[in-house]
């Protein structure tokens, strides 16, 4: 009788099945029932949104794979279970999290991209360009992140690409196709400096500041006399806090403004809103504290200045741009900037439109190497894969917002 009471009490790996039945059942529940966000304001991009069904992507994996995004994208509670694996992380002693490192200094550091097969299909759009636009001066700005000019405070032993190295690579490529304007070198002699934000991947005011200065002299612009900055925020937490779950002291951002006062006019033009500054102040109450610069990210900004000389300005570019134009507007009578993760048109049409004596490409270098928009732009769909054209604005729609 006891033998037979002991083999029906259930045992532990029984208990164990049960427990796991009940949390797949709730964890499916949760988030069948929950709300699906299309925009994660802690991780400042835009989440993957259910796939649509179809049978060829259905045979080659591909909506399997667009599923599988949209499943981690919309987890419910996704922001809360990132900071608690962060928790756990260095709890066990693991400095990267999401694809960000603590670093011995108390930075966040963005791990940087692998040179890909894309890089030399839109260097190789770059070079078609400058050969089709001989007439105009033509810049390349590439700027490397903070793993790159200070690899030194990673944690020992992070297995990094080395940026200087895909800077010589890309230099190599590039071979006087345009000129390129380089400031690895100028960072990397201010690296103790607050060039970069502990939180955020992005460039302070200061490190754009020390960018421009070597732009002046290859873009032979007259020199500046100097750089006044004013605090405009000390609570600023940037998506590499957001994406990692690691809580480092906040940052401040800084903005430039000339002793002289300027006037000017900024129209974002998809959006028909016009501004007098190139400064959103209301920016500074929303997470995305860094949106002060030029409202944000916007397909195209054209930026009309009161500025002496006929040389206007046409900037492709990423956010790393957002703070560097400002040290810009005195220098060009009008600056227009096409952002390609979200501009569907064509460049030679618009500058078919109006006329630009420069062009620059500034991009951050991890940026760079992650983007397969670029000769899109500046090809246009006539020139490009069709089949690539159709997924072109899907892609855009969940790219990563920097």
């Amino acid at each position: 009788m006891r033998r037979w009471m002991r083999r029906k009490q259930p045992s532990a790996n029984a208990w164990l099945g049960m427990l796991f039945l009940i949390c797949l059942f709730f964890f499916s529940a949760r988030n069948l029932f929950s709300e699906d966000r299309v925009f994660s304001e802690t991780e400042n991009r835009y989440l993957e949104q259910m796939p649509i069904l179809r049978l060829s992507e259905l045979m080659d994996g591909r909506f399997m794979t667009s599923f599988e995004k949209y499943q981690t994208d919309q987890f419910f509670s996704r922001d809360s279970w990132i900071e608690f694996r962060s928790v756990t992380d260095r709890f066990l002693g693991k400095n990267e999290s999401g694809g960000v490192y603590l670093g011995k200094d108390g930075q966040l550091y963005e791990k940087p991209e692998e040179l890909r097969a894309q890089v030399w299909k839109n260097l190789d759009a770059i070079k078609k360009f400058a050969g089709n636009h001989s007439d105009k001066r033509i810049y390349l700005l590439l700027a490397p992140g903070a793993a790159g000019v200070k690899p030194e405070g990673l944690p020992p032993f992070a297995p990094v690409a080395d940026q200087a190295e895909q800077l010589r690579q890309i230099h190599a490529y590039i071979n006087g196709a345009v000129q390129e304007i380089s400031v690895y070198e100028t960072l990397r002699e201010h690296r103790e400096e607050y060039l970069y934000y502990r939180t955020d991947h992005h460039w302070t005011t200061l490190g754009a500041w020390y960018a421009f200065v070597q732009a002046e002299q290859v873009m032979e612009l007259e020199e500046t006399s100097g750089m006044e900055v004013y605090p405009v925020t000390n609570r600023f937490q940037g998506t590499l806090a957001s994406r990692s779950g690691y809580r480092v002291s906040s940052d401040t951002i800084s903005v430039f403004w000339p002793e002289e006062e300027e006037r000017l006019v900024v129209t974002y033009v998809e959006e028909q809103k016009k501004s007098a500054s190139l400064y959103a102040s209301k920016k500074l109450e929303t997470r995305d504290q860094y949106g002060v610069f030029l409202n944000g990210n916007h397909p195209v900004v054209k930026i009309r200045t009161m500025a002496e000389g006929e040389r206007t300005l046409l900037i492709l570019k990423d956010s790393y741009a957002n703070c560097f134009v400002p040290f810009l507007t005195s220098h060009f009578r009008e600056i227009v900037l096409v952002d390609p993760r979200y501009y569907y048109g064509n460049v030679d049409v618009l500058m078919e439109e109006q006329e630009f004596t420069d062009i620059l490409f500034l991009y951050n270098l991890n940026t760079f190497l992650e983007d397969d928009v670029l000769h899109f732009v500046l090809e246009g769909p006539e020139e490009s894969d069709q089949g690539s054209v159709k997924e072109i604005s899907c892609f855009k729609r969940n790219f990563w917002i920097i």
